[in-house]
């Protein structure tokens, strides 16, 4: 209802802003006549003063003269804007006419149009209702194309650089997702959030490693917010991932101890303690975590999963000889999707491992997920 009265008068701010100089005198139509009075009493004047004697005959006549050719023109003047108009100093039929044309065609031309491009049938689309809607991806391709060309134009905008940031990051572009947020700590200055996400996309761009500037950005959240559990918990799989287990485990222990029992972290930080524990393959998911991990939000799935992997990998690099370590990470690899990844592990787990047991282990595995080693030893 609300709508429609806002089309009604809408409506009738329209019509009136037409009728209202129709109403009006016409303004040149006095200004004419006025003027042609003037004309005919000086022409009045002019015979009371030849009859008086003031002004001889020629004199008379010249004056007469000039006075005609002024009154005639301004006849003709009158005549051209009569007949060539319809507007306010129109004839009153003309002024009708267009008075009957704003009464009726606007309205009716309105409403036409609104029923032919409009939605009238369309229920109400609340604001909160339009931002909780997904968005197809072509309107985020199109939303993320305005955002980058506004920066290409003013790259100094920091509060663009941090909303397109983590859109970066969730679409997986890690390495513009980065560059981002160093935009934006350069441009609105370093935060506890901003740095840990930092961390977080050179991490992901990284391929799960807690590279040298990932870990001085989370050094540098940490620093910032010391209670903050995300940069706690990657410098725990940095320590992890260096071949550290006792400063990992104090870490996380830590962690674990302030972290409230419903976190949702708090299951990611468990299992990441736990695998510290695991023996068998320091670092590497066991199934019992992978089957956790299922439980758990994705994005903590990735960096639980991710973490361990990861630390599992640079564990092997300094033992290569560990058939049951090569074994959980080509497993792992694969479960990540990572299909490269899987093969170069088995190129390098057909390289390492010299017991022929655990070698012959990891040729059944191989050929049981059908992982194509790149390069691989004979």
């Amino acid at each position: 209802m609300l709508f429609w009265t806002l089309i009604a008068l809408l409506t009738a701010t329209a019509i009136l802003a037409v009728l209202l100089p129709l109403g009006r005198a016409p303004r040149a139509a006095s200004t004419a006549a006025h003027a042609r009075q003037v004309y005919l009493d000086q022409l009045d004047e002019l015979e009371r003063d030849k009859g008086q004697g003031r002004l001889s005959g020629a004199e008379a006549e010249a004056a007469r003269a000039e006075v005609a050719r002024r009154l005639i023109a301004l006849d003709d003047e009158a005549g051209a804007s009569a007949g060539g108009s319809v507007l306010p100093g129109g004839s009153l039929t003309a002024r009708r006419v267009v008075s009957v044309v704003a009464l009726a065609g606007i309205p009716v031309l309105s409403l036409s149009l609104y029923l032919t491009l409009g939605a009238p049938t369309l229920p109400g689309a609340p604001l909160a209702a339009r931002l909780d809607a997904p968005a197809s991806a072509d309107d985020v391709e199109a939303l993320i194309a305005k955002v980058e060309q506004h920066l290409a134009e003013t790259p100094e905008d920091g509060r663009g650089w941090e909303v397109i940031a983590p859109v970066y990051l969730r679409l997986g572009r890690a390495e513009d997702a980065a560059n981002a947020f160093r935009n934006a700590i350069r441009l609105l200055g370093s935060t506890a959030q901003r740095q840990a996400k930092l961390g977080e996309a050179i991490w992901t761009a990284e391929g799960g490693i807690v590279t040298a500037d990932a870990r001085a950005a989370f050094e540098a959240a940490n620093a910032l917010d010391p209670d903050a559990p995300e940069p706690r918990f990657f410098l725990a799989l940095a320590a992890r991932q260096e071949g550290d287990d006792e400063e990992a485990r104090q870490r996380l222990t830590a962690l674990l101890a302030d972290t409230p029992a419903d976190a949702p972290w708090r299951d990611t930080v468990a299992a990441a303690l736990a695998g510290l524990d695991d023996n068998a393959a320091p670092g590497g998911p066991t199934e019992d975590d992978v089957a956790a991990a299922q439980e758990m939000p994705q994005e903590q799935q990735t960096a639980m999963i991710e973490g361990m992997v990861s630390g599992l990998a640079a564990r092997l690099q300094g033992d290569p000889d560990n058939a049951d370590g090569w074994l959980r990470l080509i497993r792992s690899y694969v479960v990540l999707g990572r299909t490269e990844a899987a093969a170069e592990a088995a190129r390098e787990a057909l390289a390492g491992v010299s017991d022929p047991e655990g070698r012959a282990r990891v040729e059944a595995l191989i050929a049981e997920l059908g992982v194509s080693p790149a390069e691989a030893t004979p």
